[in-house]
């Protein structure tokens, strides 16, 4: 006996199946980040600007996923203006961490500038810790994960596409060039939640 796939809204039409044994079907691909800030799921987290005084590497991003659902980092930014007194031919060096849990940018517990829904229309707010760092503030426990090379004056966007599960942090250190006495930069973290149904 044959079966009939029907519109449940009570038109009558039914489904059209070709030779080949095929549902013709409509569908609308979406992006999942875009599908993510349509519902207000999507969100920025920026440190600000700040300034490292010297050529050590410091920490400036630390970010603790407090969210049941998964969160999904699908890019860092990273902004670099020109460093003073730094060597003009070297790079400014910055290294992602994995999992760090400790150190004084946790303990003194500096609010990030920017923790943003992308959806304009939405009121959500993220539940993460998010602070910045900057010249003098620790950040122990982490693996390094990932090096980024930049000249010391731009904006870099890097494509991660990491996933934070609940409790999971990331870190971002910046090394400046050598001999930097002030090195103006932000971190910039283009982040969506999960869908819960996954």
């Amino acid at each position: 006996m044959a079966n009939t796939i029907k519109d449940g809204t009570g038109t009558g039409s039914q489904a059209k199946v070709n030779e080949n044994n095929r549902l013709y079907v409509n569908g609308v691909v979406i992006d999942e980040d875009l599908q993510a800030t349509k519902i207000g799921n999507s969100y920025n987290i920026n440190t600000g600007e700040l300034s490292l005084t010297n050529d050590s590497k410091t920490p400036v991003l630390y970010l603790k996923n407090n969210e049941d659902q998964p969160l999904n980092i699908t890019a860092i930014i990273v902004g670099l203006g020109t460093s003073t007194n730094g060597t003009t031919t070297d790079i400014a060096r910055i290294t992602v961490e994995r999992n760090p849990n400790g150190g004084d940018i946790i303990s003194t517990a500096s609010a990030v500038d920017i923790n943003s829904n992308r959806n304009f229309g939405d009121s959500k707010n993220l539940d993460v810790d998010a602070y910045k760092g900057g010249t003098g503030v620790t950040m122990t426990g982490g693996t390094d994960h990932l090096f980024i090379f930049q000249d010391d004056f731009g904006r870099l966007s890097a494509s991660i596409d990491g996933i934070l599960p609940k409790g999971s942090t990331i870190g971002i250190a910046i090394e400046p060039p050598e001999n930097n006495t002030a090195l103006p930069c932000y971190i910039a973290l283009i982040c969506h939640l999960e869908d819960a149904k996954e």
